[in-house]
């Protein structure tokens, strides 16, 4: 999240070449994961990208916000990670902090990891919407809520390291960053507890929603109800891959593991690799998109093959 990029810069410094060294095993292991990773998930990301855009049946305000969200994903995999790889090179095969590289990336992780969590509060609140009002939903996000929405998402990252330096320097700047980790989790949680009370409160009711209701909006309220559960799982796989880079990084008397260790560039790692995920999620459980997947997909095929061979194909066709 956010350090203070004084602290960070002078913990790079004071760093011995032994202490930015990598055992060659290790190295090249996070090296290939985290290439394996850029790679993977800038494909993955840009499927997301391609198939919300192209798709006339994926352009609703949840699947924009997914739209940014995968952007927020692709400077993790397009550009951070080729940035930790070097780093990884560097300590591993010559013993060298990358100190300006490290830099970068610290700045570039940190606006990615805000983004991120500010979209999933922005997601949870849509999702909250959708099941909870699913008559004013439409009506709420068509107006102003998408707009303001992507806003707060991509403002929140660059508010924060501004704030850094605005505050004053006595201030623990660290824990700015916490706060708004915090905050955004707070709604995260608050939005998904009212959806579970209302998902409650509806089976309950079941009977009674079923003779008052039309088969129409029944439908319409099951495939939200199941876009809420498959984001609420992009919102587990993000805690899970980021919370121990976190509790790390805000353990400052006592630290579980050292700082630019081997478990600590494994966590750094983890935490990447949720960027590359997302999409398997969205395929695993939207069948919507698995459709456009594959269409994208059979398009990229035929547009590699020889035109002399797709002419034999269509010929023994």
């Amino acid at each position: 999240m956010n350090y203070s990029l004084e602290n960070t810069s002078n913990e790079t410094f004071n760093l011995s070449s032994k202490h930015c060294s990598l055992p060659l095993a290790h190295g090249v292991a996070l090296i290939t994961v985290n290439s394996i990773v850029g790679v993977f998930g800038t494909l993955g990301n840009l499927l997301v990208c391609v198939a919300v855009i192209t798709n006339p049946y994926l352009r609703r305000s949840s699947n924009y916000l997914l739209l940014s969200l995968a952007i927020a994903d692709l400077i993790v995999t397009m550009v951070c990670e080729p940035l930790v790889v070097a780093i990884f090179g560097m300590r591993t095969f010559v013993n060298d902090c990358a100190t300006d590289l490290e830099l970068a990336y610290r700045i570039l992780s940190m606006l990615s990891c805000s983004a991120s969590v500010a979209h999933m509060a922005a997601i949870s609140v849509d999702r909250f919407i959708a099941v909870v009002y699913p008559l004013r939903h439409r009506r709420i996000m068509d107006n102003c809520g998408l707009k303001a929405m992507l806003i707060t998402c991509w403002a929140y990252p660059i508010t924060v390291p501004i704030l850094s330096f605005v505050i004053p320097k006595n201030f623990p700047q660290g824990y700015l960053g916490l706060a708004m980790f915090a905050a955004s989790y707070v709604t995260i949680f608050l939005c998904y507890s009212v959806i579970v009370i209302s998902l409650v409160k509806h089976r309950k009711q079941g009977n009674q929603f079923r003779i008052r209701s039309s088969r129409d909006t029944s439908q319409s309220r099951r495939v939200e109800i199941r876009v809420a559960f498959t984001l609420a799982i992009v919102i587990i796989v993000f805690t899970v891959c980021w919370f121990p880079l976190i509790a790390i990084m805000f353990a400052t008397r006592k630290p579980l593991v050292k700082r630019h260790g081997v478990a600590y560039m494994w966590m750094r790692t983890l935490a990447l690799s949720n960027s590359a995920i997302n999409f398997l999620v969205y395929g695993s459980r939207m069948q919507i998109f698995r459709e456009a997947f594959f269409v994208i997909g059979n398009k990229i095929v035929v547009s590699m093959t020889p035109k002399c061979s797709r002419t034999r194909i269509y010929n023994f066709t």
